[in-house]
């Protein structure tokens, strides 16, 4: 209700000016894993071995550090190496010069008319397939410099300089923006202590505060240049940030006469910190209370942390930005499960990590506006582990670490396949769920002293009439059952499906039985591409626990296929630039139209 977390968030510093130090950076670093062979011929021997169960290995986790390579074991995954996008699209049925766009779509395109309305092709949510237009739009705001485009979010271009346009990534720029203030080491210099330092802070600490008149003359004095896209918080600006909380919670104040002049301030996600404070101002009061302390040495630059310390959030929203542009030209859109995401091991749910999703919008317009969707199309998955080997135990982070994307990968196979089929609740057909209870005689329970005399002024209190207990707009006020009460309701397990969504294999070749599960990776500040190739009888396994009875044509069923691209660099044009062509590619390719009515149109370049 209150913005009280409006001020916590790391000021808006200017790079050149000097200020305490932040955290040392973060090394970046990626898992390394070494996965074990797996069988590709037959299913593992401890699928058949008495005693032994997935689900039996994964109840038996009782902490991160339980997670081995005897898990990736049981999963029998067969990891290929790092690829190119041409190479992880080269694998689909339909080859990838049907849907990855070209280098020569990053150049501004001709003048030249479209295509005629019939000759359009279609995917199949009926939209028309996105054009080169469509793409150099987007892609034209990704080869911004990142100084230009956070200097074009304060709206303070160079001199010069025609302000950015930021449309499609605006948001992607926004959370970008956030993120470099902990990853972001390009201007890092630390300045070795000043000797008189010390001796200043300590006269500073023991003079008087100033005087709020005298401050703002001294402001209205100073140079009007151009603003750094940064503001430090200072002893200088204390006394001003602080009459600017009284505002947000007092209300406006027409004392000061230049209180309307004062900067007004943004609601953002507050950091996490190592150890943050047991009261969300306590942080930004001590900041301004303190003079600013260079005995210890200072520093100019962007960052304010490290990213360790970075909020798990600021990743998730910028990598989302970052795919719903893409998504968008597409009619998909990006949403987070309203359920819990959880895999289902042998009839044993365990819960995932799934940041967001990308879902096709119905082409009924009314079910749109209702929340209905379709899919899922892929996932989105971020994780805050950071600096990889640290601890001197790579391999079990590297393992631990693609334990977590099986787990996202499989959950969207399992969502994909619910295609058709109606969920069975936990109980559903069971006498425990059906009969009542000692037999649904009046009464309590064996040992309760619960007898005719009791019934009976229960009875006798029902009949009692009560006024009916009413809303402020007069409708009846709905009553709360008691816990004995729902101890009493005998149903089923509640659903895990979402009812608002129609589950369908959105992009599934239906000519052969394997499906392709993709999924944006995200580490530190960067992404990866995943591609799953994964047979219906293995989620079958996986899911019930039970062998097929007649073995699959393929003979590799029992192991899913793998794949990844390199990590992209976000701060990087050529990277960020890259990993949209790649996800255009692959959402072009999820959302084709049918094989009955697609047609093979490579993109001429």
């Amino acid at each position: 209700m209150f913005s009280f977390s409006g001020n916590l968030l790391a000021g808006q510093h200017d790079t050149q000016k000097q200020r305490t130090p932040p955290s040392k950076p973060t090394p970046i670093k990626f898992p390394v894993l070494q996965p074990p062979e797996p069988s590709n011929s037959k299913p593992p021997d401890s699928w058949t071995q008495p005693g032994v169960s997935i689900s039996r290995h994964f109840l038996r986790l009782r902490k991160p550090s339980d997670v081995d390579k005897d898990t990736l074991a049981l999963l029998n995954v067969t990891f290929q190496p790092e690829c190119d996008i041409e190479t992880l699209l080269s694998s689909l049925p339909h080859g990838k010069d049907a849907f990855l766009p070209p280098t020569s779509w990053l150049e501004s395109p001709e003048t030249v008319p479209g295509p005629p309305e019939s000759m359009a092709t279609l995917l199949c949510n009926g939209r028309k397939l996105p054009d080169q237009r469509e793409f150099h739009a987007r892609a034209r705001e990704l080869l911004f410099t990142n100084t230009d485009a956070f200097t074009s979010l304060t709206r303070k271009s160079n001199t010069g300089q025609t302000p950015l346009r930021l449309a499609h990534f605006r948001k992607f720029w926004e959370g970008l923006d956030n993120l470099a203030y902990y990853w972001d080491t390009s201007l890092d210099e630390y300045l070795p202590p000043v000797p008189e330092a010390a001796n200043e802070c300590e006269e500073t600490s023991s003079r008087s505060l100033p005087d709020p008149t005298q401050d703002q003359g001294q402001e209205a004095e100073r140079d009007t240049g151009d603003e750094p896209r940064k503001k430090a918080k200072t002893a200088e600006t204390a006394k001003e940030e602080t009459s600017v909380q009284a505002q947000n919670i007092n209300g406006p104040s027409n004392t000061s006469p230049n209180a309307d002049k004062l900067p007004t301030v943004q609601s953002r996600v507050i950091p996490a910190r190592a150890a943050p404070p047991k009261t969300p101002w306590a942080a930004n009061m001590e900041s301004q209370g303190k003079p600013l302390d260079l005995s210890n040495g200072s520093y100019r630059g962007y960052r304010i942390g490290n990213g360790a310390e970075m909020p798990d959030q600021y990743r998730i929203d910028c990598v989302r930005a970052f795919v719903e542009p893409i998504a968008w030209a597409f009619g998909v859109t990006l949403s987070p499960h309203r359920r819990p995401p959880v895999l289902t091991i042998e009839r044993v749910r365990f819960p995932v990590r799934m940041s967001s999703v990308a879902w096709r919008q119905p082409q009924d317009r009314t079910k749109a506006r209702q929340g209905c969707m379709e899919g899922p199309v892929l996932g989105v998955q971020c994780r805050a582990d950071v600096n990889f080997g640290a601890t001197g135990r790579l391999d079990a982070q590297s393992t631990l670490d693609a334990v977590r994307e099986l787990g996202g990968l499989l959950l969207l196979a399992q969502e994909r396949a619910r295609e058709g089929k109606t969920e069975r609740r936990g109980g559903e057909g069971k006498w425990w769920t059906a009969k009542e209870r000692w037999g649904g005689g009046p009464g309590g329970e064996v040992g309760e002293a619960t007898g005719a005399t009791e019934l009976a002024k229960e009875v006798a209190s029902k009949l009692e009439e009560k006024p009916v207990e009413r809303n402020r707009d007069g409708s009846k006020a709905r009553r709360r059952p008691t816990p004995s009460e729902v101890w009493k309701t005998l149903r089923p397990g509640n659903p895990l499906w979402d009812p608002k969504v129609t589950y369908e294999a959105v992009g599934k070749d239906r000519s052969v039985a394997w499906d392709n599960v993709f999924m944006v990776s995200s580490l530190n500040h960067h992404i990866s591409l995943l591609k799953l190739c994964i047979h219906p009888a293995y989620l079958d396994y996986i899911t019930e626990g039970k062998l097929p009875e007649h073995s699959p044509s393929d003979p590799d069923w029992c192991s899913p296929k793998l794949s990844r691209t390199r990590w992209f660099d976000l701060f990087n044009v050529d990277d960020r630039v890259e990993a949209m062509r790649g996800l255009w590619g692959i959402i072009s390719y999820l959302m084709r139209a049918d094989d009955k009515g697609h047609k093979d149109t490579a993109m001429n370049e």
